[in-house]
C-alpha cells in the first residue's frame, strides 16, 4: 500500500463506514485485527488506526488491501497526522508525568513493587488519562496496569536495585538520579505539578520548554540534572502564566485587518478553510524569541508570528530554533524541488 496515495476524504469515508457497520462488523468485513497501540480519534471516538487506513485506501484507489499487506504503526500514524488527524499511541513518559511516578517511590521506598491496584497508582492512573482525554479513549493509555510498570522501570534503575533492570525509557535514570540526588526539591516539584494540572500537561508540542533527552544525559552529574529537570518545569510554569491571552487575540485581529484572513505566515496553511466552522480564528502565536531564552519580555505584536501546527513543531524541533524566515526558505526549497521532480 502506497500510504502517500492516502486522502482526507478517504478516510472520512473509512470512518463513516465503521460508524455504519460498528467495530467488529467492520474489522471483520475488512480483514483487520484491533489495534493494540495506535489509534485515529475522531469526533471522542477511538478508531482502529490501520484498519482505518487500509480502507481509505480503498476508497482512494479501488485497490482492496487487508492487514497483511502493508505495515500499520508509526508510518500509518504519521500518515494520518499528516492529513490532519489525531493519532494517539503508547506515548513516551513525560518529564513531570515520570516525577510524579518518582514522587510515589519516594513516599514508599524503593525496595518493592507498588501494585497496579493500590490506590495510590489507581490514582496517578486517574490523574494522568484526565490530562489527554483523547489518549484515555484507549483503555491502556495510563492504566494501573501500565503505570505499575512504568514504576517498576524506575525502581529498578535506582543504583542500589542488584537484579537487571527493565527496560524503560531514556529519560528513566535521570529522573531517578535527579531524585536521589535533591529528593526535597523534587518532591517540592511534585507538588507543584500537583497544585497545578496544566503543568503535567508536558507534550511534545511544548518542546520549546524543555531539553533535548541528549542534553539532560550530557550533564555533569545527578546535581545538573536534577538543576535541568526541575528548572524545566519550573520555566514553563512561569512560561504558561506569563502568555498573555489578549495579546494573542490582538494578534489575529491584526492578521485580520492587514491580511484579511487567520492563516500561517509561513506555509499559509488556514485552518478556517481546511476545517470550515470548527477551525474559524484558530492558530498558533509563535515568540520570535523563544521565552525560555528571552526570559521575562514585554511582548509586542511585532515579536509574534502566526502559525500552524506543523510550522510550530519544525521551528523548535532542534536545540537551535529556526526563525519564520528560515523556515519559509526551507518550505520555499522543499516547493522547488516538487516542481522539478514533476
Amino acid at each position: 500500500m502506497q500510504h502517500k496515495r492516502l486522502t482526507r476524504p478517504g478516510v472520512l469515508q473509512a470512518i463513516s463506514e465503521c460508524d455504519r457497520l460498528g467495530r467488529e462488523v467492520f474489522l471483520a468485513d475488512n480483514g483487520f485485527d484491533t489495534a493494540h497501540e495506535y489509534f485515529l480519534i475522531h469526533d471522542g471516538r477511538l478508531y482502529d488506526s490501520k484498519a482505518i487506513a487500509g480502507v481509505a485506501y480503498r476508497y482512494d484507489t479501488g485497490e482492496v488491501v487487508k492487514s497483511g499487506d502493508f505495515t500499520g504503526g508509526k508510518r500509518i500514524a504519521d500518515t494520518l497526522t499528516a492529513l490532519g488527524f489525531r493519532v494517539t499511541g503508547e506515548a513516551d513518559w513525560t518529564w513531570p508525568e515520570l516525577i510524579l511516578a518518582c514522587d510515589i517511590l519516594y513516599e514508599r521506598g524503593w525496595d518493592a513493587t507498588v501494585r497496579a491496584n493500590d490506590p495510590v497508582v489507581e490514582e496517578l492512573s486517574v490523574f494522568l488519562r484526565s490530562l489527554d482525554r483523547d489518549s484515555a479513549l484507549s483503555e491502556g493509555y495510563r492504566s494501573p496496569n501500565s503505570v505499575q510498570r512504568k514504576l517498576e522501570n524506575l525502581r529498578t534503575a535506582h543504583p542500589d536495585y542488584e537484579g537487571k533492570p527493565t527496560r524503560g525509557g531514556k529519560l528513566d535514570p535521570l529522573v531517578v538520579a535527579a531524585y536521589l540526588a535533591d529528593s526535597e526539591a523534587m518532591h517540592e516539584t511534585a507538588r507543584q505539578i500537583r497544585a497545578d494540572a496544566a503543568l503535567a500537561e508536558m507534550r511534545r508540542d511544548d518542546a520549546e520548554e524543555y531539553p533535548n533527552v541528549e542534553d539532560l544525559a550530557g550533564l555533569g552529574g545527578p546535581d545538573a540534572v536534577v538543576s535541568a529537570l526541575e528548572g524545566a518545569v519550573n520555566r514553563r510554569w512561569a512560561a504558561r502564566r506569563e502568555r498573555d491571552p489578549k495579546l494573542r487575540k490582538a494578534k489575529i485581529e491584526q492578521s485580520q485587518r492587514d491580511r484579511g484572513e487567520v492563516s500561517c505566515e509561513a506555509c499559509g496553511f488556514d485552518f478556517s478553510r481546511t476545517y470550515p466552522g470548527h477551525g474559524d480564528l484558530y492558530i498558533e502565536v509563535h515568540h520570535r524569541v523563544p521565552l525560555h531564552v528571552s526570559g521575562e519580555v514585554e511582548s509586542t505584536l511585532d515579536d509574534l508570528v502566526l502559525l500552524c501546527a506543523n510550522c510550530h513543531r519544525m521551528i523548535h524541533r532542534k536545540q537551535l530554533w529556526l526563525t519564520p524566515e528560515d523556515l519559509c526558505q526551507l518550505i520555499a526549497e522543499g516547493r522547488d524541488g516538487e516542481a522539478h521532480q514533476s
